[in-house]
């Protein structure tokens, strides 16, 4: 998860890792923080798609990783 602490950004999540492949695009203001992109995918196994963090404006932001015990 990532949460928007100063200026504007925006997280994007793509199909394959190239930038056409972009299928969303998630505003993030100050204060906002996304629900996670991990989804599970088997017994102690984590997905996520191809994603990145772009910045509208000179950005503060915070990035949170869960990582689940089994």
């Amino acid at each position: 998860m990532h949460t928007q602490i100063h200026g504007l950004g925006r997280m994007q999540k793509f199909h394959e890792r190239e930038q056409s492949a972009l299928y969303e695009d998630i505003m993030m203001p100050v204060g906002y923080t996304h629900d996670p992109f991990c989804r599970v995918a088997g017994k102690n196994r984590w997905e996520y798609p191809w994603h990145r963090y772009y910045a509208d404006t000179d950005p503060i932001w915070l990035a949170i990783e869960l990582h689940p015990i089994p």
